[in-house]
This record gives structure tokens, sequence and C-alpha cells, in this order.
């Protein structure tokens, strides 16, 4: 079972720096392409995924930049692969993928990353306000698939299956977006929501 968590966060972690700066990014950015960019998680499970991956050494904080502690280049993710994050959140140690040896935890640094932590979570919770403000449509988005489906008549679970394969096939697309392509696809009227 272990092992299979260890793939799956070593999956998370080239699916969400494969496009980032090698040099790092903020915390508050790679919650947001959790939460915001994959939809993955909401913003709060996000944050607790970060707070359990930098704790058990798969991602380390310098200063105010995250970067996974190895490359994940080389791993290889299915077409359609969706993380479990609830294991994640729950944490498993980083093993080195190469020596497959634990890497001790530094003891003096635990302290100095909590509490580096705990200043990222108040500052995140600051600014979840102002990532939830950058695009107003992200609360429509379940108006949406409502409106879809009362006016086709088909599932809510298959409109978001073709908004899914639209946003897989043109990417970077929202969410919103892909519905607003099913509901045109279906001839339904969608300017109430432009």
């Amino acid at each position: 079972m272990s092992e299979q968590v260890e793939e799956e966060i070593r999956r998370l972690l080239s699916i969400s720096f494969h496009e980032l700066p090698s040099t790092g990014v903020t915390p508050e950015m790679l919650t947001r392409v959790w939460s915001l960019d994959f939809q993955w998680a909401d913003s709060n499970d996000a944050l607790r995924l970060l707070e359990s991956l930098v704790r058990t050494g798969w991602l380390c904080l310098e200063g105010d930049v995250v970067l996974p502690v190895e490359e994940f280049t080389e791993i290889s993710v299915p077409i359609g692969w969706t993380p479990i994050l609830r294991r994640m959140i729950d944490g498993i140690d980083y093993v080195s993928s190469e020596k497959m040896v634990k890497i001790p935890k530094p003891e003096s640094n635990d302290s100095e990353s909590k509490e580096i932590m705990s200043n990222l979570v108040s500052e995140i919770e600051v600014n979840d306000d102002e990532n939830r403000s950058v695009d107003p449509m992200l609360e429509k988005i379940q108006k949406i698939r409502s409106h879809i489906s009362n006016a086709s008549g088909l599932e809510v679970r298959e409109i978001q299956r073709r908004a899914q394969r639209k946003r897989r096939s043109c990417m970077p697309m929202t969410l919103w977006m892909a519905l607003l392509l099913v509901g045109r696809e279906q001839r339904i009227d969608i300017s109430s929501f432009l």
C-alpha cells in the first residue's frame, strides 16, 4: 500500500512541476495549481496536502519557494489519472527513488519548518479570497452544469465528463469554458453566463 501511495505522490509532483519553473514556486502558486488549475482539491485540502508533503520530505521549503526534493520527470502518468489526495494528505515519508533508502529528517529544522508553514498558512488563508476573485466564473460552474443538464436531459456526470475531455484536448482551458462549449454543442442558450 505504501508503495502505491509513493507512486501516486511521484505522479502528482511530476504533473504539478512539469510546466513550472525549475527554480521553484511559491506555496500559494502550488496550492492554486492543485485547486484551481487541476481542480483536484479545494483550497483547504490543497493547503493540507502541501503541509503533508513538506512535513514528510517530498517537498522542501526554502524561504518562500517550494521545490520537489528530486526531479520526477521520468515518471509515467496514465491518461486521465487523478490523484487520491486522502492518502497523500495522511502522509508517507519520502524515500529516494534511486537509493530506496529513507532520508533522515534534520531535527533542528523541524521547528523552523513548522514555523514557516504556520506563517504560510495564515498568508494563504488571507490570499484565498483574492484567488477566488481572480475568476468570478468559478462560482457559476454548478449553475452552468445544472442549466445544461436541465435543458439537454443529460446527466450532470456526463456533462462533466464531456467538459473534462474538452479541457484535455484544448489545454489550457478553464472548466467553466469547457462547460459552456458543451452547452453550445447541445444547442443550448448559454448567453446568460457570458
